[in-house]
């Protein structure tokens, strides 16, 4: 997909706050990302996927959404839709070291396996795909509370009850739209015109299989087109402006009773699918440097400085202020991850006393 003529940000009603916003958030998302390779490489922990090159879409999608309102059903690309909710870099960080004070899951589970009750932002399962039906359960719930009386009536939050145009926002790459659960869940949410709308995250490949190898045609936004009562849309995803435009209609469409709403946002991965990965042995170095000249985190910031949003002394004041608070809450995760094995293991051999093995 060609990336949309350039247009002066103002001049599509983005106000100078909101876009610095969104560059803060990609700009953390992408050093996280980087801090956490560099701990894996430590051996400081123990997995890490990273959601470089899907930071615009999705911070995008967070800035326009409400947090503790509407629900989500994140993937593991999903950093910066994160944070632009309101997760904070020490909980990334706590649940990437397994820190037992992690406040997502006590160090229990995966790392990138976001989840925030305060923000409801619910945690993944591992196995792919899984969220595609958990996420319409949830929008089917609130349907059927407006529907039966005896339910309607009851409070489900702290600001007054049963909102009834919450929408629920579920992730996921072009790869994970091949597996069953998600056609099924299509099926229900056009069926009942549920508030539902579907991120797919299109960086063309799923692990090393190219899309148009794993999906038939290409384009998974082609193929659902005929689907009832859905809004479908595509979008450079690597252009965090046009992916707020695309995302505000799309949401407008949940938001007002009008069914579910597909956005198919193209994007880049230019790490590796993972750290058990090696991209270098399937991309070719011709598309690995197309999308180097669309990385947002390059681009964005030069639009910035261009449109006279903001100086580059300003954006570099802010990088440092992000990464120094990210050098600063890695040091100490990985100290409070330490600690709280300790006290596991401690607990654990003074609870049984078969237990003769204890790692500090």
């Amino acid at each position: 997909m060609e990336p949309p003529a350039e247009t002066p940000a103002t001049a599509l009603g983005l106000d100078r706050d909101t876009l610095i916003e969104l560059y803060r958030h990609m700009y953390a998302s992408r050093r996280l990302d980087d801090k956490e390779i560099q701990l894996k490489r430590q051996n400081k922990i123990f997995f890490q996927i990273s959601g470089a090159g899907h930071e615009a879409v999705l911070a995008a999608a967070g800035k326009l959404m409400r947090p503790g309102y509407d629900w989500f059903y994140p993937y593991y690309r999903d950093r910066a839709l994160c944070l632009a909710l309101g997760m904070s870099i020490d909980a990334m960080l706590l649940q990437a070291v397994g820190a037992a004070d992690d406040p997502q899951s006590g160090g229990r589970q995966m790392p990138s396996h976001w989840g925030a009750i305060e923000l409801n932002i619910v945690s993944s399962s591992s196995p792919t795909g899984t969220q595609f039906l958990q996420a319409v359960g949830c929008a089917e719930a609130g349907y059927r509370m407006a529907r039966i009386p005896e339910l309607a009536g009851r409070l489900r939050d702290t600001d007054g009850g049963f909102h009834d145009d919450e929408v629920v926002l579920v992730c996921a790459g072009d790869g994970t739209t091949s597996q069953g659960e998600f056609w099924e869940s299509l099926n229900t949410a056009c069926n009942l015109e549920l508030p539902v709308l579907y991120l797919i995250e299109d960086n063309q490949y799923a692990i090393s299989v190219p899309v148009e190898v794993q999906t038939a045609g290409g384009s998974i936004s082609a193929l659902v087109r005929s689907f009832p009562n859905l809004h479908v849309r595509e979008v450079d995803g690597c252009d965090p402006v046009a992916s707020y435009r695309v995302l505000e209609t799309a949401i407008d469409h949940c938001r007002a009773g009008r069914g579910p709403a597909f956005v198919h946002a193209h994007v880049i991965r230019p790490y590796s699918h993972s750290l058990s990965d090696d991209e270098r042995m399937y991309k070719p170095d011709a598309q690995r440097e197309e999308e180097a000249g669309r990385d947002p985190i390059r681009t964005f910031p030069i639009m910035l400085e261009r449109e006279g949003i903001a100086s580059g002394d300003e954006l570099e004041a802010m990088r440092n202020e992000i990464d120094g608070e990210i050098r600063s809450r890695a040091g100490g995760s990985a100290t409070r991850a330490c600690d709280g094995a300790r006290l596991r293991l401690f607990t654990a051999r003074r609870s049984d006393r078969r237990v003769v093995l204890v790692a500090t």
